[in-house]
């Protein structure tokens, strides 16, 4: 089995690689909370570009692009663009937001680039293109509301991968703890159905807690962990974070 790598990691072997999301808005506060990630141990780091107050500009978007890009010498970087629709700071009409993920990918900065698959007319299509370019894509879907059944939430995932995405990404708002049994469900369905593809998926709230640190048992590959601001409900430090996927990583060992 050929297994997605990128930089040092191959995704979705072992323990899920633990990605520290930056939510500021100014770029002394992105670059410091960059650094404190990596010294930290983050995995991969994820620029939530949508905090940026500058992110009108593509030319201050690619400056701290490029110090990013040198902070994350050996931690993956991720650049995100969360719409507002999708639970993010702010609107960006779907010819702006193209345009934006063409230009990251054409800048050879980011590791990986999140798109938002069901916010695009020809998901497809635009993925094909950031591929052309030489960009790795995790494809994404958030529901800040509820949790979808299982059913659908698999089937989300497998459009995500028929359309490109080199790794699909899904998540959900659980209002009982059924729900978050039904993602864990859908996560072992898809890898056990597609073992060779990598999904990120994630229960929010503390309601959800447990999804995100048991990835390795049910088929997440990436867990987001915050050094202070979080960028989403539920999510546990970097250390505790750590901590407990450590000890699980050690119990399947053994």
């Amino acid at each position: 089995m050929e297994h997605l790598r990128i930089k040092k990691y191959d995704i979705g072997t072992g323990r899920p690689l633990m990605c520290v999301p930056v939510v500021e808005i100014g770029q002394n506060d992105i670059f410091m909370a960059a650094k404190c990630a990596v010294d930290q141990g983050a995995e991969a780091l994820e620029w939530r570009m949508d905090w940026f107050g500058k992110i009108d500009s593509w030319e201050e978007t690619e400056a701290v692009l490029h110090s990013l890009s040198g902070i994350c010498k050996e931690t993956i970087l991720l650049c995100t663009f969360r719409s507002k629709v999708q639970g993010g700071q702010r609107a960006l009409p779907g010819k702006e937001y193209q345009l934006l993920l063409e230009r990251i990918a054409e800048s050879k900065l980011a590791d990986l680039l999140d798109v938002e698959v069901f916010e695009l007319s020809d998901a497809s299509a635009v993925i094909a293109k950031l591929h052309r370019a030489g960009q790795r894509v995790i494809g994404s879907q958030h529901y800040f509301s509820h949790t979808p059944d299982t059913v659908w939430m698999r089937q989300e995932l497998e459009t995500m991968k028929e359309a490109g995405a080199d790794i699909g990404k899904l998540a959900v708002m659980p209002k009982e703890p059924l729900h978050v049994l039904q993602l864990l469900e859908a996560s072992a369905q898809m890898k056990k159905y597609y073992p060779d593809y990598p999904i990120v998926t994630m229960a929010m709230g503390g309601l959800g807690a447990i999804s995100r640190v048991s990835g390795q048992v049910f088929g997440s590959c990436i867990t987001f962990a915050s050094i202070g601001k979080a960028s989403a409900p539920g999510q546990l430090s970097i250390k505790d974070t750590k901590l407990i996927l450590n000890k699980i990583s050690e119990s399947m060992d053994k």
